[in-house]
């Protein structure tokens, strides 16, 4: 506390206004706390040694306005569901309010229009909660890197960071253990023989995964893939 009004009378001191200095105040404290829970994030990584069945797991998906973060494209949409064993654990969804607007034919695909998003959080006001549902676990998704990349990002611009788990793209897993090529998550909603759910939304594509993981982890155990190390090695073995 005492360095918070520290840091108010330096920023006052300074000429600016005190609902200026608040918000500059806010801002910097948000910055660190973010800052913060990436290093926690990074220190509580597993072990090449600890048995799958101890990982949690978090399914992730986003919904975007485009397809290039870097050109000012912004998720609207974000859903991450937390498993372990296969089994759910937790669920976060929530849309966002983006600066720019959903494309038309964004709209068309998701099924989500602008006026669905004016009255949502922003992305910023949000971050409080998406990362710490994050650590201390490591992602997973289809097609996970165009995720990451949005949430890189969107971290590197606002506070010069960025995600530090690992993350496993899912596809990778399926083929590997099936020695076929699976392109989209439809393709391997096809292959065990299950229907999309609202296909195109966060929430939506995240319960795919989810009944995808389920049996891709029933697979690994039954191909003795126990341990991380075992689950990296088969993936170098087929890439």
């Amino acid at each position: 506390m005492e360095r918070s009004f520290q840091w108010m009378n330096r920023l006052l001191s300074l000429g600016l206004r005190r609902d200026q200095a608040t918000a500059v105040g806010s801002a910097f404290q948000q910055e660190v706390w973010i800052r913060k829970t990436m290093r926690e994030a990074r220190k509580h990584t597993y072990s090449l040694d600890t048995p799958l069945s101890d990982v949690i797991f978090t399914l992730l998906d986003t919904e975007t306005t485009g397809f290039s973060p870097q050109r000012g494209d912004e998720i609207f949409s974000l859903a991450a569901l937390k498993t372990k064993r296969g089994e759910a654990l937790d669920l976060y969804c929530s849309h966002f309010r983006p600066k720019r607007r959903i494309p038309e034919q964004i709209v068309i695909l998701t099924g989500m229009t602008n006026e669905d998003v004016a009255d949502a959080p922003s992305l910023q006001q949000e971050m409080h909660r998406i990362l710490p549902f994050l650590n201390r676990s490591i992602l997973l998704g289809y097609h996970i890197q165009h995720d990451i990349a949005f949430l890189n990002e969107f971290l590197s611009r606002n506070y010069r960071t960025s995600l530090q788990q690992t993350a496993i793209e899912m596809r990778r897993i399926m083929e590997c253990i099936h020695h076929d090529t699976f392109p989209t998550l439809d393709d391997a909603l096809s292959f065990y023989g299950l229907s999309p759910m609202n296909r195109h939304t966060a929430l939506g594509d995240v319960v795919s995964l989810f009944e995808i993981w389920k049996r891709i982890f029933v697979e690994l155990h039954q191909m003795e893939i126990d341990t991380l190390h075992d689950l990296y090695a088969l993936l170098s073995q087929c890439s």
